[in-house]
C-alpha cells in the first residue's frame, strides 16, 4: 500500500480585506423612499413604541405571576442590509446583541440598553453628526412580539401553538444565544504577544463570567414554570438543554424571553430492530488486528464482545456504558442486537461467508453503549452525550454513529446535536460517520398506498435525512440496493445500485450535499398487491448477530443505513492506518475522492441522483492505491480568509498528443473544518471562515491564473483582462460552484467537502492545470487559520494506457512506500 504523492504547492497570494457596508435604506412606505428624515424618524418612533410596550409588559408581570425579566433588555426584530449578513455586521455599536440570523437580512436581536445606543445613532445620523453613518444599513424595525413564534418554534410546535394549554407540561429542547466568540488567541510569534495574550485572557474570563451569568438567569426563569431535565451543553455562541415547562411558561419563554432563538419538541431516538430470529453459523479462523490498527468507537446499543467473530478486536478496559444506572456494555437488543451488527459490518464489510481464511480483522472496536435494552436513547440531551464520549475517549479518532432521530432534520438552524458534533470534529480532530436515517416500512406502505410510488416518495419533506446527519463536518452515509429480487408475490423496491427505499435523502441543511456517500445497506421488497413491505434474505446484508437472547451467530434479517455506515467506517480506519499523522480533513477528502456515482449517473449526474447518492459509492482500492491508469496527489495545509493557495499539475506531452483520443477523468476534492456558530443560518454564516476551490481555464497560463485569483480575493485592480478569461473554455465541471451547473440547483460551495469532476479528451489537455484554494471571511474577525486538504486525481478511462509514472516524473513527486 503506497502513499499518494503530494500535490505541488506553488504560491500563496494574499488580498487586502474587503470593505463592506453602506446600503440604501429600505423604508416602510413608498413616500419615505428617498427621505432620510421620514425613514429614520420612523425608526425612532418604532423604538419608542417598543420601549413603551416592553415597560407595560414589565409592569404587569408580577400581578400575572410571570417570571421576572430585565427592564433594559428588550427583544427586537429588525431588518438590515442583507449584503452585510455574511460578514457579521457589528450591531454591538447599537447596543444590540444578535440572537439569530434570519433570511433576507432579518435579525432577531436584544437591545441591552433599552435602545439608548440605537436612538443615539439615529439622532446623529439625522443631525449629520459623526458616528451615525452606519445606521443607514438599518432598513426596518418590527414592533410587537407576534413575529416570535414563527421564527423561534419548530414546525410541529407552530402547528399546535394556538392549542397550548397553560397548565399542561411540555418536554422541549431550548436554544439560548450568547455573544459571539472572541476568536483565536494571539499568535505567539507576533509582536507584543505577551500583552495581547494577557488582554485576550482577561476578555475570555470576562466573557465566561457573563456566559455563566446568562445560564443562571435562564435557569431561574425556567424554574418559575418547570425545571431543566438535562445538563447544559455550551457551544461557542449559545447553549442548549432539555426542559419540562408548563404551557404558560412556554408562551412566556417564546414571546418575552429575550435570548431564546429555538424551541423544539424533543426527538425520539431509536435504533433499528430485527423482526426475525434467523438461524445460521459459520466457522472462521479470525486473527486479531495489527497492533498499529486504529480503534473505531461504536456509539450504539452495546456489543456482544464475546462473539468469536468480534472478540479479538476488543481491547480490555476500553468499553463503557453511558446509560445511567446500567454499567453493562452488552448488546441486549432483541433479535440479534444492533451494535453487534454495526461492529461486525466494520470488521467484515463484505460479509462473513465469503471471507478468505485465515482472516485478520482490519481494526479494533471500542464499545460505547448509549442505547438501552429497548434500543432507545435515554440520555436527555444527545449533544451533551457526544461531548462526554469524545472527551472520555481522547485516544479514539473515529466514531461510528448509526443512530438517528426518527423524523426528518430541521432546516433552519443546525441542531444542537449536529452543531456539537461539528465543534468536536474541529476542536478534537476526530471524525464522525453518521447514518442518513431510515424511513419506516409503515411510512413506505403509507406513501405507496397513497399513490406515491418508489422512488418518488423520497422527495417528500418527511423523508429528508434525520438528525444529526445534517452535521457539516461528519461523513453522512445513505444506502443503496446491492441486488434485485422478485418472486411470485414480491418485487424489490428498486434494482441493484438504486437508492434503498428506506434510505433518507438530501440535500442537507442550507443546500449541503448530503448524504456524502452511500454503501450497501440492503433493500426492501413490496408485495405485488401493494399492502406489505418486507425484508428478503437475498436483498439483506450478511451481518453478525448477538446471541444473548438466542438465535444465530450471523444472519441476513435486517436492513438499514445503520449497516451501510460502518462499511465506510472500515474505509476510514484503513486510511487512518495509512495516514496516522495527517489531519482528519485528508481522511474526509480521500473517502469522497474515491466515491463514484453508480450507473450512468457518473458521466451525467442529475440533481436527484446527488440527493440520493451524494458523491456515490466509495472504493477502498481507489482511495488507497495509485494504478498505472490513475494518479492521485494531495496537499494538507492551513489558510486564512483573503488568502489563496495555488497548486499546479503538469501534464506529460505524450498524453496531450493530438493523435490520441483517450477519455481523461479529472477529480478534485476540497475538505475543511472551522469554528461554527449555531445561531446563524446558511453555510457562509455558520462557519467562521469558508473555503472554495477554482481552476485555471483551458490554456490559461499560471501567471494569468494567479492574477485572476488575486483579483477575486481582494476585489482590486489587476492587469488581468477579464473579458479574455471569460472567452476561454472551462473544464465542464459536473457540479460547479453555483446552482447553475450541469447539476441544476446544487452548488458544491454550500458544503465543507467539495468534490467535482470532468471527463475530457486527452488532446484537449494543456501543459498544466492550476488549482486555487481560496479563503473567504465568515464571522471570525480575528481571521484565524483554517485546516484543509486538497486531493486531485487524473485517470485514463477504458484504456490500458499507462500514465502514472509519467505524471509522477513530470511533477517531480517522490513516492513513499
Amino acid at each position: 500500500m503506497e502513499r499518494f504523492p503530494h500535490l505541488k504547492f506553488l504560491q500563496k497570494v494574499t488580498g487586502k480585506p474587503r470593505l463592506h457596508g453602506g446600503g440604501n435604506p429600505n423604508p416602510r412606505s413608498e413616500e419615505n423612499k428617498n427621505n432620510k428624515q421620514g425613514h429614520f424618524g420612523y425608526l425612532s418612533g418604532q423604538t419608542n413604541q417598543i420601549k413603551t410596550s416592553w415597560q407595560d409588559e414589565i409592569n404587569r408581570r408580577a400581578a400575572l405571576n410571570l417570571a421576572p425579566l430585565d427592564k433594559d433588555v428588550i427583544p427586537i426584530f429588525l431588518k438590515i442590509n442583507p449584503d452585510l449578513i455574511t460578514y457579521d455586521f457589528d450591531l454591538k455599536q447599537f447596543g444590540i446583541e444578535v440572537i439569530s440570523e434570519e433570511d433576507e437580512g432579518y435579525i432577531i436581536g436584544a437591545s441591552l440598553d433599552a435602545f439608548t445606543s440605537l436612538d443615539e445613532k439615529i439622532s446623529k445620523f439625522l443631525n449629520e453628526q459623526h458616528g451615525g453613518a452606519k445606521i443607514a444599513d438599518f432598513w426596518e424595525i418590527i414592533d410587537g412580539n407576534n413575529w416570535k413564534p414563527e421564527h423561534i418554534l419548530s414546525d410541529y410546535l407552530k402547528s399546535i401553538w394556538s392549542d397550548i394549554v397553560d397548565d399542561r407540561t411540555y418536554k422541549l429542547e431550548v436554544g439560548i444565544a450568547f455573544d459571539k466568540p472572541l476568536g483565536n488567541a494571539p499568535n505567539p510569534n507576533s509582536r507584543l504577544y505577551e500583552r495581547n495574550l494577557q488582554r485576550y485572557n482577561e476578555n475570555q474570563r470576562e466573557r465566561d463570567d457573563r456566559f455563566l451569568e446568562r445560564q443562571d438567569e435562564f435557569e431561574a426563569f425556567i424554574s418559575h414554570y418547570g425545571n431543566l431535565t438535562s445538563g447544559i451543553i455550551s457551544l461557542d455562541d449559545s447553549f442548549c438543554c432539555e426542559i419540562e415547562i408548563t404551557g404558560k411558561g412556554l408562551k412566556d419563554l417564546v414571546l418575552n424571553y429575550p435570548f431564546v432563538f429555538e424551541v423544539s419538541e424533543t426527538d425520539d431516538i431509536i435504533g433499528l430492530n430485527s423482526e426475525t430470529e434467523e438461524v445460521g453459523s459459520i466457522e472462521i479462523e479470525v486473527i486479531a488486528p495489527e497492533l498499529n490498527s486504529p480503534e473505531v468507537g461504536v456509539i450504539d446499543s452495546g456489543i456482544m464482545e464475546g462473539h468469536k467473530l468480534i472478540s479479538p478486536s476488543i481491547i480490555d478496559g476500553n468499553s463503557k456504558s453511558y446509560i445511567d444506572g446500567d454499567n453493562s456494555t452488552a448488546d441486549h437488543t432483541k433479535n440479534g442486537g444492533h451494535g453487534t451488527r454495526v461492529a461486525g459490518a466494520i470488521l467484515y464489510p463484505n460479509g462473513i461467508t465469503s471471507t478468505q481464511q485465515p482472516y485478520q480483522l482490519p481494526c479494533f472496536i471500542r464499545n460505547l453503549r448509549v442505547l438501552n435494552g429497548d434500543n432507545k436513547l435515554t440520555h436527555k440531551l444527545p449533544a451533551e452525550l457526544m461531548k462526554n464520549i469524545v472527551e472520555d475517549n481522547e485516544d479514539c479518532k473515529i466514531f461510528n454513529l448509526s443512530i438517528n432521530s426518527n423524523v426528518a432534520s430541521r432546516i433552519k438552524h443546525m441542531s444542537s446535536w449536529a452543531a456539537t458534533i461539528d465543534t468536536l470534529i474541529n476542536q478534537k480532530k476526530v471524525i464522525f460517520l453518521i447514518s442518513a436515517g431510515n424511513i419506516s416500512k409503515e411510512d413506505i406502505r403509507h406513501y405507496t398506498n397513497s399513490g406515491i410510488s418508489y422512488p418518488n416518495f423520497l422527495d417528500e419533506k418527511y423523508c429528508r435525512i434525520a438528525n444529526p446527519a445534517q452535521s457539516s463536518f461528519a461523513i453522512t452515509v445513505g444506502s443503496v440496493n446491492h441486488a434485485n429480487f422478485e418472486d411470485d408475490d414480491f418485487v424489490s423496491l428498486g434494482i441493484e445500485n438504486e437508492i434503498s427505499a428506506f434510505s433518507r435523502i438530501g440535500t442537507g441543511i442550507w443546500g449541503m450535499i448530503k448524504p456524502d456517500v452511500v454503501e450497501y445497506g440492503g433493500g426492501l421488497a413490496i408485495s405485488k398487491t401493494g399492502n406489505i413491505v418486507s425484508n428478503k434474505e437475498s436483498i439483506s446484508p450478511e451481518l453478525i448477530r448477538s446471541t444473548l437472547n438466542g438465535g444465530s451467530a450471523i444472519g441476513k434479517d435486517i436492513v438499514g443505513t445503520s449497516f451501510a455506515t460502518p462499511k465506510v467506517s472500515y474505509i476510514v480506519a484503513q486510511l487512518l492506518k495509512l495516514y496516522p499523522d495527517e489531519d482528519v480533513n485528508l481522511l474526509r477528502a480521500l473517502v469522497i475522492q474515491g466515491a463514484r456515482l453508480p450507473n450512468a449517473f457518473f458521466e451525467n449526474p442529475t440533481s436527484k441522483c446527488i440527493k440520493h447518492f451524494g458523491y456515490g459509492i466509495p472504493s477502498l482500492e481507489r482511495v488507497t492505491r495509485n494504478t498505472h491508469q490513475r494518479a492521485t496527489f494531495y496537499s494538507v495545509g492551513e489558510i486564512k480568509a483573503e488568502e489563496g493557495h495555488i497548486y499546479s499539475l503538469n501534464i506529460p506531452e505524450f498524453l496531450r498528443s493530438h493523435v490520441e483520443e483517450h477519455d481523461i477523468l479529472i477529480e478534485v476534492t476540497l475538505s475543511y473544518t472551522t469554528k461554527v456558530r449555531r445561531t446563524r443560518q446558511k453555510t457562509k454564516s455558520y462557519l467562521s471562515t469558508w473555503l472554495d476551490w477554482t481552476t485555471s481555464k483551458v490554456g490559461e497560463s499560471f501567471e494569468d491564473f494567479k492574477d485572476y485569483v488575486l483579483k477575486e480575493i481582494e476585489e482590486g485592480e489587476t492587469v488581468y483582462d477579464r473579458d479574455t478569461r471569460n472567452g476561454m473554455a472551462g473544464w465542464n465541471w459536473r457540479i460547479k460552484s453555483d446552482t447553475r451547473g450541469t447539476v441544476d440547483g446544487i452548488s458544491r460551495n454550500n458544503s465543507t467537502v467539495q468534490k467535482d469532476w470532468t471527463i475530457i479528451k486527452s488532446h484537449e489537455l494543456t501543459d498544466d492545470i492550476s488549482f486555487a484554494v481560496r479563503g473567504h471571511k465568515g464571522w471570525d474577525k480575528t481571521n484565524g487559520e483554517v485546516p484543509y486538504s486538497l486531493v486531485v486525481s487524473i485517470e485514463v478511462l477504458n484504456s490500458n494506457l499507462e500514465i502514472y509514472e509519467a505524471i509522477r516524473v513530470e511533477n517531480e513527486a517522490q513516492i513513499e512506500t
